[in-house]
């Protein structure tokens, strides 16, 4: 897959996400949806942006560190009407981890330090 096909999918996989927002039966679960719609048309804004001169290993090392950024702000934000936002980012990050990774072919290490 080349990185045109890999941002058409994110933003494919955040239409949807959006969609599922939309008609989300509670509030915690459109804040989700929401989120993940957020982070996958962050990546593929940044894919076409700014990270159209980068190599794929610099746009993997971005997009590791602003899920983990993400993840930080949710672990910190454990109670709150926000934290499914917050989830829903981790979530849609994580979603565009497998798409990098069919460009790479690299597998993202998923270790968790909050969960061992």
């Amino acid at each position: 897959m080349n990185r045109e096909q890999t941002i058409e999918r994110m933003r494919v996989w955040a239409r949807r996400a959006q969609s599922e927002a939309e008609y989300a039966d509670t509030r915690a679960d459109a804040l989700n949806w929401r989120g993940q719609a957020q982070a996958l048309n962050g990546v593929a804004s940044f894919l076409g942006e700014q990270g159209a001169q980068l190599d794929d290993f610099a746009i993997w090392t971005q997009v590791v560190a602003d899920r983990e950024q993400a993840r930080l702000t949710w672990i910190e934000m454990q109670e709150g009407p926000e934290v499914p936002l917050y989830a829903g980012q981790v979530a849609g990050f994580d979603v565009a981890l497998t798409a990098l990774k069919d460009v790479d072919n690299v597998v993202w290490p998923r270790v968790e330090p909050h969960i061992g």
